[in-house]
């Protein structure tokens, strides 16, 4: 039998769930395909909360599944072999907003439609969107390396992303990068947790790169003649313009 007094104590009543619709609602992702069977839902406050789990989990030989906004549809927010949930709710403090520097820095749980929020009310630009941006979280976004609508101009999370503050999954707590535009100190771990999908370890904080607003959008829908089409209609629109996005339908 696990025990999970110490986890108790440390989130309160309310820090861990353990109830089964709890456990349902938040041990899958989009998905919808594998059987959720999780042992609880931790809910942490603080990168400390998280070190202290992390810590619990490796002495009990209890597995972690980190879980944002759970809007994937790969599976990876899936708990369905008695791990513990370690969600992020409770992790959506904004650390800072520079104007002049064009950068935000948050907790892992902040929704990205929020970011682009605050972004906006200071004059500057969160460009990541996708459908998902209401209900995503930044930490999520991260660990997916998430692309979004927008990529053709602006290009991945990871383009976006400064710096990080993780915990490992020996429960040590790592800044990665600071922040830095240029740094030329050696290894950049910071681009081993980006798309690394929790395996290496649970984002707590992110920093990232703002940009100045946009021009106003036109929008321009054409008919083609088929799938062959697309790639020369791209390459023409590209030379002459410069392209937020581009997308087909059938």
């Amino acid at each position: 039998m696990i025990d999970l007094n110490p986890l108790r104590e440390l989130l309160g009543s309310s820090g861990l769930l353990e109830s089964a619709s709890d456990i349902e609602a938040y041990g899958q992702d989009w998905t919808r395909i594998w059987a959720v069977d999780a042992l609880a839902v931790a809910l942490p406050g603080s990168t400390e909360q998280v070190q202290t789990i992390v810590r619990w989990a490796l002495a009990n030989q209890v597995a972690l599944v980190p879980s944002g906004g759970r809007t994937g549809l790969s599976g990876g927010a899936v708990a369905s072999r008695g791990e513990l949930i370690v969600a992020m709710d409770r992790m959506t403090k904004l650390i800072s907003i520079d104007h002049n520097a064009a950068t935000l820095c948050c907790e892992a749980g902040m929704v990205t439609g929020q970011i682009q929020s605050l972004a906006a009310d200071q004059g500057l630009f969160y460009p990541v969107d996708f459908a998902s941006a209401d209900s995503s979280q930044i930490g999520g976004n991260v660990a997916t390396n998430a692309g979004g609508i927008q990529v053709i101009r602006y290009g991945m999370t990871r383009d976006q992303v400064l710096g990080l503050k993780v915990v490992t999954g020996q429960g040590d707590i790592l800044e990665l990068n600071q922040g830095l535009i240029k740094n030329a100190t050696g290894y950049d771990l910071r681009h081993l947790f980006i798309g690394s999908e929790g395996t290496l370890g649970i984002i707590t904080e992110v920093m990232l790169q703002l940009t100045r607003p946009r021009a106003d959008r036109q929008v321009l829908l054409l008919a083609l003649s088929g799938l062959d089409a697309l790639a020369p209609v791209l390459a023409a629109f590209r030379s002459a313009l410069t392209l937020t996005a581009y997308e087909f339908f059938t």
